[in-house]
């Protein structure tokens, strides 16, 4: 008698555990669904819109691959920094190349490091893009302990990022990620929520503010001249793909300059921002050059072809560059180049350019761009 309550006691406490465990099963899921649905649609179209970051251009990388994995056509991508974002005109390339259908598209990111951009590798490959024009400047091989006020940058970035992960979007990449920024990433088991509770807050506070009328959101991209620059449409939106393609950009900073400052800026600006970590690269032990050489080697091991593009940099800047600057830039685009499927393009160094080509020391305005579509389109018809 005993044996036999004892047994149907370990079967009961057998079933209250299964369903337990069932229940902590179900809970979990309905917790990782709801909080993807608050992020959808209570933090990211915050995110987008500039609301909640200086930038909303920060948030896109992730939905762009998205939307290039639907792509039928010869897709081109273009990652970077702003200098991408300034410099790579898609509509341009695109109708410069007759013999096909091709679609570029412009991804750069303002601030935007390898050790960042990284993070998006696995969802590239997924996508199964043609060619990746990654960029390659002597600013993207300055070291981490030569910069300021690169934690906040980076901390933002990755939780940001965080925010559109898959676990598919998980791998190698992680192993280059210093101690101290692995607690910025969400990780499926160890840290899942870590994005949503930085944003849930304040983006909640703004919504209810927009209900009760004391902050109005007309749902718009560009809520007004101003911000368009800052802001990015929804993606899905009609003007989501040409967004992508051409973001839209501010006036020439230099047009505003009168002679007394521009020869300030020329003779005194210049030669200080040539002084900066981010003129003078170091290769050795360098999480930029890590984080590129991860990226370059993933994509040659998938097929995809890498187009190392430097883009060119104001006249009067390379003309006071001392011997032997960027050496380690030179470099390190000859060890990436031995991997498969990889070529490059140095413009930095062609006497094409003129002051009036540029924004300012390092971005392209206008004239500047149509000479790099009419370079990237030579050398794309090549490809296709």
């Amino acid at each position: 008698m005993v044996v036999i309550m004892a047994e149907s006691l370990s079967e009961k406490n057998n079933l209250n555990l299964a369903g337990l465990l069932k229940s902590i099963f179900i809970g979990s899921i309905v917790l990782i669904i709801s909080t993807q649905t608050l992020s959808t649609y209570i933090i990211q179209p915050l995110i987008f819109d500039s609301t909640l970051v200086r930038h909303g251009r920060y948030a896109i990388s992730f939905d762009a691959w998205e939307t290039i994995e639907k792509d039928e056509q010869y897709s081109v991508v273009g990652i970077g920094s702003s200098l991408t974002q300034y410099g790579l005109n898609g509509s341009c390339i695109d109708s410069s190349i007759m013999t096909n259908d091709v679609g570029v598209y412009n991804i750069g990111i303002p601030g935007g490091y390898p050790y960042v951009e990284m993070m998006q590798t696995e969802r590239a490959i997924n996508s199964h893009p043609d060619v990746i024009i990654l960029e390659l400047n002597p600013i993207n091989l300055f070291s981490f302990s030569d910069a300021t006020g690169l934690n906040d940058y980076i901390e933002m970035r990755f939780e940001i990022n965080s925010l559109f992960l898959k676990i598919s979007d998980f791998g190698g990449w992680e192993e280059i990620i210093r101690v101290e920024d692995l607690s910025h990433i969400d990780h499926p088991l160890s840290n899942p929520y870590n994005s949503e509770n930085t944003y849930f807050n304040s983006a909640a506070e703004y919504h209810l503010k927009s209900l009760v009328g004391s902050e109005i959101n007309d749902g718009s991209w560009a809520k007004n001249a101003g911000l368009q620059y800052l802001a990015v449409p929804e993606p899905h939106t009609s003007e989501w793909n040409n967004y992508l393609q051409n973001p839209p950009l501010l006036p020439r900073y230099l047009d505003t300059f009168n002679n007394t400052e521009l020869e300030y800026y020329e003779n005194i600006t210049i030669p200080n921002f040539l002084e900066r970590a981010r003129y003078n690269p170091h290769s050795e032990s360098n999480l930029n050059k890590l984080a590129l050489e991860y990226m370059v080697k993933s994509f040659s091991n998938n097929g995809i072809k890498t187009i190392l593009l430097s883009y060119p940099i104001y006249p009067t800047a390379v003309s006071l560059l001392s011997e032997n600057q960027f050496d380690q830039h030179n470099n390190t685009i000859l060890d990436l180049l031995g991997y498969d499927n990889v070529e490059s393009l140095n413009l930095i160094w062609l006497d094409i350019w003129e002051n009036q080509d540029f924004y300012d020391i390092e971005h392209l305005d206008v004239s500047g761009r149509e000479k790099v579509c009419s370079i990237m389109s030579a050398k794309l018809a090549q490809m296709v």
